[in-house]
């Protein structure tokens, strides 16, 4: 009857009554092994570690010859920081049953915490080999392995089981076996593909935005950490990628307030405690006059105040912060697409090409002026984008950038510039690619004066520069007005000069040779 009440209390979770009935057992029948083993796995289910070791001891001691009661009291030795009796243990496991990868994990950590770094290394990865489909076992031989300083070989084994399957915390472990060889761009592209399987673990966030931080990319970093608040905002690892965040920014007030509420929430997180110790030695260091240090008691003189940078000095950092803007919008821009910002080239190559085709055959392979379509639609379409694209392109520059005006060194005049200066960089590049491709199939292409056509394009995309940044301010007090200007510029696009050309030729033939082409 006593047994069963045990069975029953264990499998309710009950496990505190299932201990006091083994105790039980175990005084009306001392040779019971298994209540000893029984025991021992249920006081360390309510935390009572040092009685859990001892019936756990006695079990194995009992029946050295089961490899489960030498793993279970290792394990369990382990885990109470005392590796060398658990190594006793876990040898005896291993050497009756070698092929069982968990008490080969057991014995390697116990190895690595006694400074057996090889051995350790060797154990982990015989673990994963016995188990090649088990993702679980992989994580838990690649830590080991990173725990010895292999973490080149972990990333290999990270690599093969991704390949078979990809487990968002198997590919967020190996995001961390990248970083620490030092290849940010390919831990992040793990981190973004554990996002993509399980984008609601705020964990998976605060560790691509501390990948983005140390890869420069602030901007990314902040949005990173805002999607993170946003599903756990309650999260010390969270404050403390904060609160170094804006300690990188110079926002020492903002990182100074993360701290408190830190502290506040996890007064005795020893991490915590030093993150703040960090922030708050820093903030000393930037208040002038006499003070002492917290940690060393020693007294600092005055600081010389800074001199106020230069005009150059100004332009170089302002230089700096627009073309990491430009990379930040690069990668955000068409983050969700598989070719990233290649669309943004495909798209106006597609627009020209099918434009030019379908005319083609209307007009039986005979454009208003010249022999080829595709010259035709490209000096009229090339012109027509740069100031499209560059003017309502720029309209969403504030209001999307919100995160990133947070940063001191970031300007509204720097948002604005950056997506201008990136538009008119993509259609030029555009402009390029298609005159590169004319000239390959065999088309003359180039034209015979190219200043001109070239300050014609300068001048339309200044013109496009100088409407975007009006659009810019006109949709921050109309948030309708980007949809306004969208028709206005559909509108334009067919008063073009190669529609308005087109049509009186068609209607008109005689005027062909003597209407000039208008954009």
């Amino acid at each position: 009857m006593l047994r069963i009440c045990a069975w029953v209390f264990s499998n309710c979770g009950c496990h505190a009554e299932a201990a006091g009935v083994y105790r039980r057992l175990i005084e009306l029948c001392p040779e019971g092994i298994e209540f000893y083993r029984h025991a021992s796995g249920s006081l360390a289910q309510i935390g009572q570690l040092d009685a859990a070791i001892a019936d756990g001891r006695t079990a194995s001691d009992l029946r050295p010859q089961s490899p489960e009661f030498a793993l279970h009291v290792g394990s369990l030795l382990r885990a109470a920081g005392r590796y060398d009796e658990a190594a006793i243990y876990l040898d005896r496991a291993v050497a009756l049953e070698p092929d069982n990868p968990s008490a080969l994990c057991e014995l390697s950590a116990a190895c690595l915490a006694r400074g057996q770094g090889e051995a350790a290394a060797a154990l982990a990865s015989r673990a994963a080999a016995l188990t090649p489909g088990d993702s679980g076992m992989a994580i838990r031989a690649a830590e080991l392995l990173m725990g010895c300083g292999r973490a080149g070989e972990a990333a290999e084994l990270l690599h093969g089981a991704a390949a078979a399957a990809p487990d968002p915390r198997l590919l967020r472990v190996l995001s961390a076996a990248e970083m620490v060889q030092g290849r940010l761009d390919a831990a992040l592209e793990a981190v973004d593909r554990a996002l993509a399987g399980a984008p609601d673990v705020a964990e998976y966030h605060i560790h691509r935005g501390q990948l983005l931080w140390r890869q420069g990319d602030i901007a990314g970093a902040a949005m990173a950490l805002e999607q993170a608040a946003a599903l756990d905002p309650a999260s010390p690892e969270l404050k403390r990628a904060q609160m170094n965040l804006y300690l990188a920014a110079g926002l020492v007030t903002e990182a100074t307030a993360v701290g408190g509420e830190l502290l506040h929430r996890f007064p005795d997180d020893r991490r915590s405690a030093e993150a703040v110790m960090h922030v708050l030695t820093h903030r000393l260091d930037a208040i002038e006059g006499e003070y002492v240090v917290l940690n060393d008691g020693s007294v600092r003189g005055m600081r010389l105040r800074r001199p106020p940078p230069g005009m150059l000095e100004r332009l170089r950092s302002q230089r700096r912060v627009i073309g990491a803007l430009i990379i930040r919008e690069t990668r955000t821009r068409f983050a969700d697409a598989k070719l990233g910002y290649g669309w943004a080239l495909i798209e106006p190559i597609l627009h020209i090409t099918l434009l030019s085709v379908t005319f083609a055959v209307l007009m039986h392979g005979r454009p208003p002026i010249g022999t080829q379509f595709f010259i035709f639609y490209y000096t009229g379409l090339v012109p027509y984008h740069i100031f499209v694209h560059t003017s309502s392109g720029m309209s969403h520059a504030i209001i999307g950038n919100g995160p990133v005006l947070q940063l001191p060194p970031v300007t509204t005049f720097d948002v604005i510039a950056a997506r201008g200066l990136l538009e008119i960089m993509t259609d030029v590049i555009v402009a390029v690619v298609l005159l590169i491709g004319f000239g390959a199939i065999g088309l003359a292409a180039m034209p015979d004066d190219l200043w001109s056509p070239s300050v014609a394009l300068l001048v339309t995309a200044a013109l496009g520069y100088g409407c975007g940044y009006v659009n810019a301010v006109l949709t921050v007090f109309f948030r309708s007005w980007d949809k306004v200007y969208g028709h206005v510029t559909r509108v334009l696009y067919f008063i073009s000069g190669i529609f308005r050309y087109y049509v009186a030729c068609a209607t008109t033939p005689n005027l062909a040779g003597r209407m000039p082409l208008a954009i």
